[in-house]
């Protein structure tokens, strides 16, 4: 056996500097870990800050809650599922605590404001030009539904036989409908749009199908468009910052309703009601969604000042239960017309408050939420003429008429 095989192998010799590298580079390991932790820790801390003034039971009111079209989820109460449905329980937790934040106003109003002055847009509104706000689910999605149920003439025809069909069956029970359509603003300002946002033309499919309405005597069509277009020198015909039509042009709406209603009775019978208005504050429903941090700024539109008096009072009704959300009692007076039905949503609200019961000897408001299939059994004997009010945007209500029972 050889010596020199049997002699220990010395170690290698370290470097001093590469000692203390090694060394070094043990410490920073740990002090990687340390800083990891510590950041866990900070973004931890940070994201219970929000929570603070909720637990705090800090004041909000000078910070109203945005308008988000849906309850805020609320923080569980019971655990759900079994012992092991972490990641469930956990999720209803996550999502109350989003929706609970003591901050959370505050934080979506500077999110919304920075979008406002950056790009003229936030997740609910476009911001147009001379103040002027539309709301982004109607020019993105509503508007484009109307026109994809309206696109061919197959179902052009199918709505408009289904509009024909729902008219001869109230006049088979003695009614005579009187229709009108309200369109949207963008036809009227869609120059005053951000350049990026979508635009309906005049000769959108819908608006094929509102002239061919006009055009059928037995509508007894009430023509909405031509009354704005008459009215737009004498007063804006939309809310800048709401997608109704203002209050002026609904008094025109149902005065012009009256007209034709008075002409099929062969009444000399006109609008009673003096056109009369005052500038006040007012918030829309664009100006509630936009969110922004001017929550507190008036904005000014003009409304009706009230200039007569009413003839009938009404009486509430349990939509649910009866199909009416109001009516009013008979009022046997030369100077009034016959008994009359609305069926119609939020823009026949403000013929209403235009004061067009007091024309009518009763009046009867039908429940918005309910089919039109099913309203000719409904009004039956109640009246003998029914405003049906209908919008543009409304795609599930023209799909309805397509679809005949």
């Amino acid at each position: 056996m050889n010596d020199h095989l049997s002699r220990a192998v010395p170690h290698p010799r370290v470097a001093p500097w590469r000692a203390l590298a090694l060394a070094l580079r043990r410490r920073s390991r740990g002090a990687r870990h340390l800083l990891r932790l510590l950041l866990v820790a900070a973004i931890f801390a940070v994201s219970l800050i929000p929570a603070m003034p909720t637990l705090n039971g800090w004041n909000s009111e000078e910070i109203p809650p945005v308008q988000e079209l849906r309850p805020l989820a609320a923080y569980p109460s019971a655990w759900e599922g079994s012992v092991f449905d972490a990641d469930k329980n956990y999720a209803r937790f996550e999502k109350a605590f989003a929706d609970q934040l003591g901050l959370r106003s505050l934080m979506i109003r500077v999110k919304n404001e920075i979008d406002f002055r950056l790009f003229r847009s936030s997740r609910r509104v476009y911001y147009g030009k001379k103040g002027e706000l539309y709301g982004r689910s109607i020019a993105d999605a509503e508007l484009p539904l109307t026109e994809k149920v309206l696109t061919t003439q197959e179902q052009q025809d199918a709505s408009y036989e289904g509009v024909l069909d729902l008219s001869a069956r109230l006049r088979a029970a003695g009614i005579t409908m009187v229709m009108m359509t309200p369109v949207q603003k963008q036809y009227f300002t869609r120059e005053r749009l951000p350049f990026f946002a979508p635009r309906v033309p005049d000769d959108s499919h819908f608006m094929h199908f509102y002239q061919r309405l006009k055009a059928t005597p037995e509508l007894h069509f009430v023509d909405i468009i031509a009354l704005m277009h008459t009215n737009e020198g004498k007063f804006a015909p939309f809310f800048k910052q709401d997608f109704h039509w203002s209050e002026p042009m609904a008094m025109m709406a149902a005065a012009d309703a009256v007209r034709v209603i008075a002409e099929l009775e062969g009444s000399p019978l006109r609008w009673h009601h003096r056109l009369e208005l005052e500038v006040k504050p007012f918030i829309g429903v664009e100006m509630r969604f936009a969110g922004r941090l001017n929550m507190h700024q008036d904005v000014l539109e003009p409304q009706l000042k009230k200039t007569w008096t009413d003839v009938h009072q009404r009486r509430e009704l349990d939509a649910a239960a009866t199909g009416l959300e109001f009516d009013t009692g008979n009022v046997e007076r030369a100077d009034l017309l016959p008994p009359t039905c609305l069926y119609g949503n939020s823009f026949s609200d403000g013929m209403l408050r235009a004061g067009l019961v007091e024309h009518f000897q009763k009046f009867t408001k039908i429940s918005r939420s309910h089919e039109l299939h099913d309203v000719p059994a409904l009004v039956a004997g109640r009246c003998k003429y029914l405003i049906v009010q209908v919008l543009d945007i409304q795609a599930d209500r023209w799909v309805a008429f397509a679809t005949r029972r």
